[in-house]
């Protein structure tokens, strides 16, 4: 072959060649081959109403199985096309641009730390923002004494943020829920805080008060109307200011389906005898016993206040 039609399919060749990079549209981005790939407009190579092929994807990691990063555009987004060495019949999407429609900016919004998205886009631009179509988006601020990270989930209002106060979990209005590979749990929802452990103890405190009960089914109860415990066969102590103990707030002692009022101290008080300074054997002063039963019975408030004498 002679060098001069060497040089003249050099020329051809290079004619029929585009380089450099060519501002594109989506068209549809559902590939049957799932490799990522786009279909495009290029107007200024292709003019307004012919579509590429499937143009492949130019991503700075991948290549293997099952691992690298995917993001797709969606249709309609703004890609940057070139062409495999210059030839129309190889298209590749090199990346994306924003534009200004309407005269406002395309860049993504920065959300506060409740995950409020700011009005406008932010200037100067200190936030480094991963953000989708719906609005998800994961946030670096790198500004001096304002840094953190942000996670936004947008749809239900669940935002995670780290910075320098610590960690904070906010939730719309669904649920929290903390939970370990034991099954260890902790929720926090509408109602109140509940803690569970793998063993079925649980805590929970809601606006009536604190309630805790054990895998045995003993149980304390803190609410408005006192304290309470209580074991697995139904035996009580409920300390409030309605108990019956003399003289304010007390305890009052449940044993099963009967109440233990001290009958075997009464017993013994009532049948005890001793010898007194003449010598013959009494029991203990009936009058003195009655106050001590409407002491035990709750009848008699001032029993702490006054001082029996037992000879």
């Amino acid at each position: 072959m002679s060098l001069e039609k060497i040089v003249s399919r050099l020329v051809d060749k290079v004619e029929h060649r585009y380089y450099g990079k060519y501002r594109g549209i989506v068209v549809d981005n559902t590939d049957p081959e799932q490799l990522g790939r786009l279909k495009l407009k290029v107007p200024s190579i292709l003019g307004n109403d012919i579509v590429s092929g499937w143009a492949a994807p130019c991503v700075p990691y991948g290549g293997e199985m099952n691992q690298g990063m995917l993001f797709i555009p969606e249709v309609n987004a703004g890609v940057w096309v070139e062409f495999e060495e210059g030839d129309l019949e190889f298209p590749i999407w090199v990346g994306t641009f924003w534009s200004k429609p309407d005269g406002e900016s395309e860049l993504p919004k920065a959300n506060d730390a409740d995950g409020t998205e700011q009005g406008s886009v932010q200037d100067p631009p200190t936030r480094k923002i991963i953000k989708t179509v719906k609005g998800h988006s994961i946030q670096f601020e790198d500004k001096d004494g304002e840094e953190m990270i942000t996670i936004v989930e947008a749809v239900n209002s669940h935002v995670i943020t780290l910075d320098a106060n610590g960690i904070t979990i906010h939730d719309g209005a669904g649920t929290i829920t903390l939970e370990d590979a034991n099954g260890n749990q902790m929720l926090l929802d509408n109602s109140g805080i509940t803690c569970t452990d793998k063993s079925g103890n649980e805590i929970k405190m809601d606006s009536s008060g604190i309630k805790g009960t054990d895998a045995n089914g003993n149980e304390i109860k803190m609410d408005g109307q006192g304290v309470q415990l209580s074991d697995a066969s139904g035996n009580t102590i409920k300390m409030d200011a309605m108990s019956g103990f003399p003289a304010g707030p007390g305890v009052k002692i449940n044993a099963g389906t009967g109440r233990v009022c001290m009958e075997g101290l009464i017993t013994w008080l009532l049948t005890h005898q001793h010898i007194g300074n003449l010598g013959a054997p009494t029991p203990l002063f009936p009058a003195n016993m009655g106050d001590l039963i409407m002491a035990v019975t709750g009848m008699n408030n001032n029993f702490l206040s006054k001082k029996i004498k037992v000879e």
